[in-house]
């Protein structure tokens, strides 16, 4: 599993949540190298922050859909902005899912369980 964010307290967070819960995290605080570091590690997810400052987490998304080796990967977004137009964002950018950082505690762990069982 990769969580990319560049918040270092959001990144520890989510990295915290979903290592109590049994998956094994590796982090960046930037997109750059995500597609190299994701290929190395053979993540079965990744989770995006939308609001990257090198690149919008559905860009980003985008490229690891449009990488083969990549496509199958689970990508989940994350971001503090209106939850309807980030549903939105997500459809378009083929992402697997959406979670609301207002519900990280609530729902990232249970959704990314979804998504990979």
């Amino acid at each position: 599993m990769l969580v990319i964010d560049d918040s270092d307290v959001d990144r520890d967070v989510m990295a915290e949540l979903l290592i109590a819960a049994g998956f094994d995290v590796h982090t960046l605080p930037s997109p750059i190298g995500a597609t190299r570091l994701a290929r190395e590690l053979r993540v079965s997810a990744v989770v995006i922050d939308q609001n990257l400052p090198a690149m919008n987490g559905n860009k980003l998304a985008a490229l690891f859909r449009g990488t083969p080796a990549l496509r199958d990967v689970r990508l989940v977004l994350v971001s503090g902005n209106d939850e309807a137009a980030m549903l939105e964002v997500a459809r378009v950018a083929q992402a697997d899912a959406f979670v609301s950082k207002g519900k990280i505690h609530r729902e990232l762990v249970q959704v990314v369980k979804l998504l990979l069982r």
